[in-house]
């Protein structure tokens, strides 16, 4: 989707600003850049260099605003998800390996499949 789809999507004006933001590079997510007393603090702290940003004045219903939010709320919960996936079918192949290797241990592990079917029913 182009920028200007995306404004008119969700009822957008988005407009040059005269404004800039000082901020730390790539510790955005820990800090409020508009607090200068945090972000200057942190600067003379650390001496990392400071990254000065251009931004833009957006104006737009509050609804559209939170329709945004939730569906970043919404992806970032999906990428959680699949990273949980991901690890258990991982571990499952680790463990398929594990029983491949070890005839014992895949007949153990079937006892114990039956064993939890029977119990499930």
């Amino acid at each position: 989707m182009k920028e200007h789809e995306f404004y008119k999507k969700f009822d957008m004006q988005v407009l040059p600003s005269q404004r800039r933001l000082r901020r730390i590079p790539n510790m955005w997510q820990h800090t409020n850049a508009w607090n200068y007393s945090v972000n200057d603090s942190a600067m003379y702290q650390h001496s990392i260099p400071i990254e000065e940003v251009e931004c833009v004045e957006v104006l737009m219903p509050r609804d559209r605003l939170q329709s945004i939010i939730d569906y970043i709320n919404y992806c970032e919960q999906s990428v959680e998800k699949h990273e949980t996936d991901r690890q258990l079918i991982a571990r499952y192949e680790r463990d398929r390996i594990v029983r491949m290797k070890n005839p014992a241990v895949e007949k153990a592990y079937q006892r114990y499949v039956t064993l939890l079917e029977l119990a499930r029913k």
